[in-house]
């Protein structure tokens, strides 16, 4: 069953940010460039031209403008989209330092401001 936004404790920041996704059950592989199309601070949507499977622990990589460092999270595949034009993944996260889930949140609160500020 998907995670709907009704279950959801945070809301999500539509985006389009650059990340990379490594499937944690296979070592070698090569690390996979995605799409992070909605994030909050204990998940996202990563559009992929490629699935994992529903529950594989994964490790994602990402940045966002308003932190210098790169943000490493583990995170559990929760659902699929299997349809071409919306292939994708939406993840939970389970592991994330406190401090970069604190940077998530306030640039989803920046984003919301700027929006506000700007479409009322």
């Amino acid at each position: 069953m998907a995670l709907g936004a009704e279950k959801r404790r945070y809301r999500r920041l539509d985006t389009d940010l650059e990340a990379r996704v490594k499937n944690l059950a296979d070592p070698a592989a090569e690390p996979m460039e995605v799409r992070i199309i909605n994030l909050g601070p204990e998940g996202a949507f990563l559009r992929s031209p490629e699935l994992f499977t529903v529950q594989s622990q994964i490790a994602l990589d990402f940045r966002i403008d308003s932190y210098p460092k790169e943000i490493n999270v583990i995170a559990k595949v929760l659902w699929l989209k299997k349809k071409e034009e919306e292939r994708g993944m939406g993840v939970q996260f389970v592991h994330i330092p406190l401090f970069e889930k604190n940077i998530i949140i306030d640039y989803i609160l920046r984003r919301y401001a700027e929006y506000q500020a700007r479409f009322g």
